[in-house]
Formats: structure tokens, C-alpha cells, sequence
């Protein structure tokens, strides 16, 4: 959304990059990352996520039409340059279905034209790439059966490499913890607006905008400030939600609130760095 207002014009489509950097190396406490729950929760949601098609069909009852040009993947491991060159892969989370669902909104009810996103994690080293491709390969493998996920359970800090336990990061380790989402922004000028939301633009996307949202602690801090605030808004800026109460994706449910600038009150940098 942020981007979007910063974009004057219209945009196609959309690609974040997030890292997470310590603010100093030398204060690293090492330990655990990754609290328990955190864990638990990824392995029930990947052992089920097979049941979101079939939950999305019946949501929705048509695709969102394909417009042109497609946001094509990039290679399963490349450099970011305009994010420190580091490393990245593809981010296995449910940000671009959330992204997609707000989308969905606007395209339904406002007639604007939807925005395509892909979504990426980016790492310092290769070592750190290979690190978690292998993790990773080995958790998506467990999770789809009884005794693998009973097996990740019990044992977190074995399958995890120590980056899990019970007890979660230390209050240093969180504080030590800086983190910056880059989103690459490409479409078209004001001058290229279209008269319908289905209409397909004739030229290529040659307009540009790069923006960063930054903050310290991302897995537990600054998520616990984001969802406070999110209830505050409701509370405060009813007026400016969905008329219709229910429940709604971030993105559309916040789209016309003062949501970024609550949260660049409390610890969020929002900022535009070059077009």
C-alpha cells in the first residue's frame, strides 16, 4: 500500500526482499532464533497447506484475470543488488497469498487493476543459503508425515540446528536484531492510466520505485507493535475500515487508515529510495 501511494501512477507488479541483519556482530549471543511456537506452527501449516486450493475454490469463484506483463520468478538463488548483494531465495511464508487476497479486494470492489507479487528472503553468505536449503528440504519432507512431524516436535534443536527452542531468543538476542523489507515497484506513469481495470496497458512497465521498511526485532517485537496497532486503528478509524465489518486481508482492510504512520511513530522507518 505504501508503495502504491508513492508510486504515482500505476503499478504492475511487485517484488519484496527481507533480511535480517544483526546490529552489531560482535554483540551476537548466538542461541536459539526461532521460538517454539513458531516451529509448531510451520510444521501444522505445511503439513496442511495441500488444503488451501480446495479452500480458495470455494472462497473464490474465479481466478483473477492474467494481465500482462507477467511477473516472472527469478532464478531459485540470485544477488540482490539494491539489497546489500545479498543472497536470495524465494520466501516460502504466506505473504504473497495475503498480498493476493487484498488484491482480490480492490479488484472486486473498487475496480482496480491487481497488482502482481513474488516475494524472497535474502542471506550474507552462500554458506547460510546452503544451510537452510537443506534444513528446509528436510522439514518439508518430515511435515508430511505423522511420525516426521512428531519427530520435529520432540526434537526441535536437533532438526533445527539449535535455531529453536522452547525458550525462544534472548530479550539481547532480539534487541540485536535489525531488520529492512525492500519492495521493487514497476508500471506505468499517470500518463498511461487506463479506463478500466481490466484493460491491459499496450507499452511496457518503464517506471521504477524502490521503498524500505525498516525496524529492530521483526520475529516478536515489532510483530506484537503491528498487531497492537492494528487493533487501535480499528478502534480509532472505524470510519475508514470496510463498511461492512468481517474479515479482510491487511491490505484492504487498512488501505485508507493512518496505519504507516502509527507504526513510523513506534519503531518503523517507511522510506522511498529512489525511483
Amino acid at each position: 500500500v505504501f508503495l502504491e501511494q508513492q508510486f504515482d501512477g500505476t503499478v504492475n507488479s511487485v517484488e519484496t526482499f527481507l533480511e535480517a541483519t544483526p546490529k552489531s556482530p560482535d554483540a551476537a549471543t548466538g542461541g536459539a532464533v526461532i521460538h517454539y511456537g513458531t516451529w509448531e506452527s510451520a510444521i501444522y501449516g505445511l503439513a496442511h497447506a495441500n488444503e488451501l486450493r480446495g479452500l480458495r475454490s470455494k472462497l473464490f469463484g474465479s481466478r483473477l484475470p492474467n494481465f500482462q506483463p507477467r511477473l516472472k520468478d527469478r532464478p531459485l538463488l540470485h544477488r540482490t543488488k539494491f539489497a546489500d548483494n545479498r543472497w536470495s531465495l524465494p520466501f516460502p511464508g504466506s505473504d504473497r497469498s495475503v498480498v493476493m487476497r487484498s488484491q482480490r479486494y480492490f479488484y472486486d470492489n473498487e475496480k482496480k487493476r491487481p497488482i502482481q507479487m513474488k516475494a524472497y528472503v535474502t542471506f550474507g553468505s552462500l554458506i547460510h543459503v546452503i544451510g537452510v536449503i537443506i534444513i528446509s528440504a528436510i522439514f518439508a519432507l518430515m511435515t508430511r508425515y505423522k511420525i516426521g512431524r512428531q519427530l520435529l516436535l520432540k526434537y526441535p534443536g536437533f532438526f533445527s540446528a539449535g535455531f529453536v527452542s522452547h525458550e525462544g531468543p534472548t530479550e539481547a538476542s532480539m534487541e540485536n536484531t535489525d531488520f529492512a523489507m525492500y519492495l521493487k515497484g514497476v508500471g506505468w506513469t499517470r500518463d498511461e492510466e487506463l479506463l478500466e481495470a481490466s484493460d491491459q496497458f499496450k507499452a511496457p512497465p518503464k517506471k521504477k520505485l524502490l521503498v524500505k521498511v525498516s525496524g529492530t526485532n521483526p520475529g516478536y517485537g515489532a510483530t506484537c507493535v503491528a498487531l497492537l496497532l492494528s487493533a487501535t486503528t480499528i478502534l480509532r478509524q472505524a470510519d475508514k475500515m470496510p463498511a461492512t465489518g468481517g474479515v479482510y486481508p491487511p491490505g484492504a482492510a487498512y488501505a485508507k487508515t493512518n496505519m504507516v504512520e502509527e507504526l513510523c511513530k513506534n519503531g518503523f522507518k517507511f522510506e522511498v529510495l529512489k525511483e
